[in-house]
């Protein structure tokens, strides 16, 4: 935990799980990503730091991905930005993983209401 707190203390974004050694390729931080080309390795630290910090056991990274992208959409995320967030190529993935919230449709209803009245000569 004083590890992640340092890092939100001195990070304005970036990895929060990095590698605990510098890798050979690389002059900046890297991902876990095994021999495999996945994310076994980082799923088991991120459940490791779920036990130790004593949260929900039911939480994966997978918890953190989906929260991530949920958070990001209810911050008015273009979806070229949460596919940039997520290294996602495809916006048919955003539905599976940011989640609708109240936020966002209340947002996209102010947001066309202004369009309209806009469009109508109503606003300042």
């Amino acid at each position: 935990m004083a590890e992640l707190d340092e890092v939100k203390r001195t990070m304005v974004s970036g990895l929060v799980f990095r590698r605990d050694h510098a890798h050979r390729r690389a002059s900046t931080p890297l991902p876990w990503i095994t021999e495999r080309k996945d994310l076994r390795y980082l799923r088991r630290v991120v459940k490791d730091i779920i036990v130790e910090a004593g949260i929900r056991n039911e939480l994966s990274f997978t918890s953190f991905r989906h929260g991530g992208f949920t958070e990001g959409a209810d911050s008015d995320l273009t979806d070229a930005e949460l596919r940039a967030a997520g290294r996602h190529r495809s916006a048919r993935q955003l539905p599976t993983y940011a989640k609708r919230t109240r936020k966002q449709l209340i947002s996209g209803t102010k947001k066309r209401r202004e369009e309209r009245t806009k469009a109508a000569g109503l606003s300042e």
